[in-house]
């Protein structure tokens, strides 16, 4: 009987670690979504506000899981600057790409009309990539896009698409038809699967769209290749530039579309992505001198930002420095400015300035060490005879004086 229960003990205990290490990694996976969802939260309610809160949540998400966590600082990183000011080329075509195979222009299809004609913001966007095309002649060409007409089924973006640019010039060997994508989530899947398995040269994308529709479409794009490389374990494709057909509606799409397509490509429920969470509040800066510093050069610093939560981040490129010379030798008081979702701190540094050595010319060093080598002169000793000899005769003529009296 206690052998049994021995046994039983032993059994039981294997059992708990092994059902210990198969539930691990489904928490961290659920940890690891749950953070996601709070980048994605994040951005959509906040934007750039949310910088210190999106880097904060990617440290965590890196604890939990690394590779995923890097993944994600890429993404997050790269929608910022989609819906930056600059970043939509508008009826341009990007100068200095590639030109050889390892690029491919990339065409987002658009609803057809309902008897399965072309509207003009379509041909509008395929006018735009032929420009790209002809310019860059090995670089191949890819349209998406399915069926979208009303009263009409044979018909698909895709295949309208490709029709138009071999009419307009562009050859047969360098086109290639998805015909299957119902919206811009599709597109980037199945424009990915594409060239994956038919293009393997091809690492290298241009996205052509129209004005308002390049941020959405280059973020869901850029999602696919790096969620898709993280899963693969290889090098995500990228996108090096981009090219919007001008509809003058640019701004049009709300992030918050933006941030559904992303949680489409993720595999994140867009109802678990929580709303206006809390942002960091600024609290102190901690300015640290790296080294001395030397006329005609920047301040070397590290500015330090604390937060109400005990998180803590570099805003050593943000921070707003005043008052400083880079031209002055000496020591010099300077003010330092961050600020962040209406806090502002400012704190005043003191520089160390590098003492500079005193350094004599080198003709007068040597002067002045033959000088020291020198014996001194004793001068002309006629002087001092001529002295002698009055004091002589001084002491004579006092002595017969004496005599005398």
């Amino acid at each position: 009987m206690k052998r049994f229960k021995k046994l039983f003990a032993l059994f039981t205990a294997f059992s708990l670690l092994f059902s210990a290490f198969l539930v691990t990694p489904v928490h961290a996976e659920n940890n690891a979504d749950a953070l996601i969802s709070q980048l994605i939260g994040f951005y959509t309610d906040y934007m750039e506000d949310a910088v210190t809160d999106i880097e904060r949540v990617l440290v965590e998400l890196k604890s939990v899981d690394k590779k995923k966590g890097e993944a994600w600082d890429q993404i997050m990183h790269y929608w910022l600057e989609v819906n930056g000011p600059d970043f939509t080329h508008v009826g341009e075509v990007p100068k200095d790409l590639p030109n050889d195979n390892s690029m491919s222009v990339v065409i987002l299809g658009f609803a057809l009309n309902d008897d399965g004609t072309m509207k003009q913001e379509l041909i509008g966007r395929l006018e735009t990539g032929l420009a790209i095309a002809k310019d860059y002649p090995q670089s191949y060409v890819v349209v998406t896009g399915g069926g979208t007409a009303k009263h009409n089924p044979n018909v698909t973006e895709g295949g309208l698409m490709g029709d138009w640019l071999l009419e307009h010039g562009l050859d047969a060997s360098r086109l290639l038809v998805e015909n299957r994508a119902q919206d811009t989530v599709g597109n980037a899947k199945n424009t990915y699967e594409v060239l994956k398995t038919k293009y393997k040269t091809v690492n290298k994308v241009v996205l052509v769209t129209s004005d308002y529709h390049v941020p959405r479409g280059c973020i869901l794009y850029y999602t696919k290749f790096v969620l898709e490389g993280l899963e693969n374990n290889s090098e995500p494709l990228s996108i090096i530039s981009n090219s919007g057909y001008k509809t003058g509606s640019l701004g049009y799409e709300s992030v918050e579309l933006q941030a559904r397509g992303i949680c489409q490509m993720a595999g994140i429920n867009v109802q678990s992505v929580p709303r206006k969470q809390k942002l960091s509040v600024l609290t102190k800066l901690e300015i640290k001198q790296n080294k001395e510093h030397i006329k005609g050069e920047e301040a070397d610093l590290t500015i330090t930002a604390f937060y109400d939560n005990g998180f803590s981040r570099d805003v050593t490129k943000e921070a707003v420095l005043t008052g400083f010379d880079k031209n002055k030798e000496e020591d010099q008081t300077i003010t330092i400015t961050h600020s962040e979702n209406n806090h502002t701190i400012t704190e005043e540094f003191k520089i160390i300035a590098k003492k500079t050595e005193v350094v004599q010319d080198k003709k007068q060093e040597a002067k002045k060490e033959e000088k020291d080598k020198t014996p001194a002169k004793t001068g002309d000793n006629t002087q001092l005879a001529v002295f002698a000899m009055l004091f002589l005769l001084s002491g004579i003529y006092l002595l017969r004086r004496m005599k005398k009296s």
